[in-house]
Parts: structure tokens; C-alpha cells; sequence
């Protein structure tokens, strides 16, 4: 689903989310004062607070919904990060008020007892509060939006404080004032809990922690699966909202092209964007494990240099071609073309490769050498692969 679709869903529900909210705040008020129920006035200040975070949450949806500018390069996903914090707080918060608000009950004397206008009150706001729940729940996993999944839960803690203080109601129209108070402080560590998890979750994302191990696992089978790849190292991953992004270093075969490498890695991005829901990745191209090994301090024009100052000292020699410069296994390594005249036969060619490939193995710097002799006679192309040397001064 893409980014625009995504934030018109969640735009969507959170206005609906917050019209009901608006209604339940003064149902619950209008029921709780009627009907002389402290737990459901109690209950409509918890509505109040979903109707605030509903109205944050259509905020920071605008946001997150933005695309990629030049200041914010990776999108604008932490808004919804934020969000679940602020939501993942404001549950934690509701939690400690409503338990407040259960000791000051239980501690201020003889309790009222509430009448049946507060009972219906809390029952048609569990109704309503369950089916908003699965409503912005399905969404939610739906369109991957962590806010929304938070605010979903949040509907949830309103249903079942409201199942809280409907226990409570019913309880003291019984004749037992203390199931109410008794009722309301297990549900309010089940609104603690579920605000602790979100408000975790989201400062997890804000720290950009890992993703969890079943996604790390898809990712890297995608990685592996994909031609070309023979290992890879350094990955990472972090969580921006909705988006997920990764870095990642991918081995290749170290003798192909640039242009080939380069296709490996955006291959790589691709299938990951494609198979693994990645918003995008960055995919580093290594030719070897390169973990193990310094980086080589050397200059690319100084051994061109060299190379061209003694292939000139050798008789018969017309120039140096596609020179190639690798660096493997903390050695220096050429690999390029000697072009020979007409005067040059093909067993002198071959002598003078070799001398040539050692001469250039004494220079401190350079470790192997591989040199390719061309000598043309009509059409015919003889090439010279002296055998590979290492050893020489690092």
C-alpha cells in the first residue's frame, strides 16, 4: 500500500475515533452526574483523554504523510513514532488518575451509590468502545501504523474501564459499594500495562533499535537469495513509523564490473523493498570480507605512473592499456594491457612480459601483477598471462 493510501486510512479512522469519543464524553458526563456514579465521571475524563490523543494523532498522521524532502531525506515516519509515545504516555498517565481517583473513593468516606442511569451509560459505552476497538485494531495492522495500533489499545482501556465502573455500579445497586472501587484497580494495571508496552515500543523506535528476529530473518533470506550475493555483513535495520529502513554490506565475486556490482546492489534494494516491505535500503558493495583488513593507503596515479614509466623501458613496447587496479586481501594488485609493434615476435613478447611482471614486483607497494601482451600480426591476437606472483614489499 502506498504512503498516500496508507494516510488516508489512518486519517479516516482517527476522525472517527475522535466523533465517538466526543459523544461518549458527554454521555459519560451527563450519565455520571445524573446518576451519581464517581466511576463513570472518572470513566469520561479517560474518554476526554482519548479524544485529546485522537486530535494529536490526526496531527501527527499530516506529517508522517508527507513525502521524503531535503531536510528530511527519510520521510517524515518518526511523527507517528512520536505519536505512540505521547499515546503510550497518556495511558500510563490515565492509568495513575483513575487509580487516584479509586483512593480518593475508597478513602473520602461513605460512597454514594449510584443509580441505574449510570449503569446504561456504561454499558452502551462498552458496545460502542469494543466495536471502535476492532475497527481501528484492523486498520491498524492493515496499513502497518504503529499510532494507530496504540490508539486502538487505547479504546480498549476506555472499554474496559467502562467495564470497571459498570462492575462498580452494578455492584453498589446490589448493596456492595466496594466491588467498584475493587473492579477499577485491576483494570487499571491492564491500562498500565498496555500503555507501558507502547510507550516502550515506541521509545525502542526512537533509539532505532533492530527489528525483531522474525523480520531480521526474512530480510537476510531475501539478501542471500538474490543472484549475485555470496555473504554479506554489517546489516542494519531501524523503524521510522511505518517505514522500515536497512543498511547492509553485500559480498560479490571481486573480478566483475563495476556496472555488474552495481546492479547486484540495486537488485538487492529492489527484492528487499519488494519481498521483505523495506522502505528502502542502502547496500554497501564488498569484494571480499573486508571485516579483517585495513584500508590500503596507496595512489592510483603513482602506480599508473610506475607501471607506464617500465613498460616504456622495455624494447618494443607501444604503449599500456586498460589498466585495472585492485586491492584484495590487503594487497595491491594490476592488471592491464602491454601493446607490442610489429617487430616484436611472439617468443620475444613473452620474455619481455615476464620481465615486465618482475621488474614491477621490486617497487615497494605493489604485491601481484597480471599482464596481458598483445601482439597483433594480420587479425591474430596473442595474449600472455604470466603466472601470478605475491610476495613482493607491502
Amino acid at each position: 500500500m502506498n504512503r498516500q493510501l496508507r494516510t488516508a486510512e489512518a486519517w479516516n479512522v482517527t476522525v472517527a475515533g475522535a466523533v465517538v469519543n466526543m459523544g461518549l464524553v458527554g454521555i459519560k458526563f451527563a450519565a455520571g452526574f445524573i446518576g451519581s456514579s464517581q466511576a463513570l465521571i472518572a470513566d469520561a475524563v479517560h474518554s476526554l483523554s482519548d479524544l485529546l490523543t485522537d486530535l494529536f494523532l490526526l496531527v501527527t498522521i499530516k506529517v508522517a504523510g508527507k513525502e521524503a524532502d531535503e531536510q528530511h531525506p527519510y520521510g517524515h515516519g518518526r511523527a507517528e513514532t512520536i505519536g505512540s509515545l505521547v499515546m503510550g504516555g497518556s495511558l500510563l498517565g490515565v492509568g495513575l488518575f483513575i487509580l487516584f481517583e479509586i483512593v480518593q473513593k475508597i478513602t473520602g468516606g461513605p460512597i454514594t451509590t449510584p443509580t441505574w442511569v449510570a449503569a446504561w451509560g456504561a454499558a452502551a459505552s462498552i458496545l460502542i468502545k469494543e466495536a471502535l476497538f476492532f475497527y481501528t485494531l484492523r486498520v491498524g495492522k492493515k496499513i502497518s501504523n504503529q499510532s494507530i495500533i496504540a490508539n486502538a489499545w487505547e479504546h480498549r482501556s476506555d472499554s474496559l474501564s467502562a467495564v470497571a465502573a459498570l462492575l462498580g455500579i452494578l455492584g453498589a445497586i446490589a448493596g456492595f459499594p466496594l466491588l467498584d472501587p475493587l473492579a477499577a484497580i485491576v483494570v487499571v494495571f491492564m491500562v498500565e500495562k498496555v500503555g507501558w508496552e507502547i510507550f516502550w515500543q515506541a521509545l525502542k523506535d526512537l533509539m532505532d533499535t533492530s527489528l525483531p528476529p522474525e523480520q531480521m530473518k526474512e530480510i537476510k533470506a531475501v539478501i542471500m537469495k538474490t543472484d549475485g550475493v555470496i555473504h554479506f555483513h554489517e546489516l542494519r535495520t531501524r523503524r521510522l513509523g511505518a517505514d522500515i529502513f536497512v543498511d547492509v554490506h553485500v559480498m560479490v565475486q571481486p573480478n566483475i564490473s563495476i556496472s555488474e556490482a552495481h546492479n547486484v546492489s540495486e537488485t538487492v534494494r529492489d527484492n528487499l523493498r519488494k519481498k521483505a516491505g523495506v522502505a528502502d535500503a542502502l547496500v554497501h558493495i564488498d569484494a571480499e570480507f573486508d571485516v579483517y583488513y585495513k584500508i590500503i593507503d596507496t595512489n592510483r596515479a603513482r602506480v599508473e605512473e610506475l607501471v607506464k614509466k617500465e613498460a616504456e623501458s622495455i624494447d618494443g613496447v607501444k604503449g599500456v592499456s586498460e589498466l585495472i587496479f585492485h586491492l584484495l586481501g590487503g594487497k595491491v594488485m594490476v592488471d592491464f594491457n602491454v601493446d607490442f609493434d610489429d617487430t616484436v615476435t611472439i617468443g620475444e613478447a613473452r620474455e619481455r612480459v615476464k620481465k615486465l611482471h618482475d621488474n614491477l614486483l621490486r617497487h615497494q607497494g605493489l604485491d601481484m601483477a597480471v599482464i596481458r601482451g598483445r601482439l597483433t600480426q594480420g587479425v591474430l591476437e596473442h595474449e600472455f598471462y604470466p603466472p601470478r606472483k605475491s610476495g613482493g614489499k607491502a
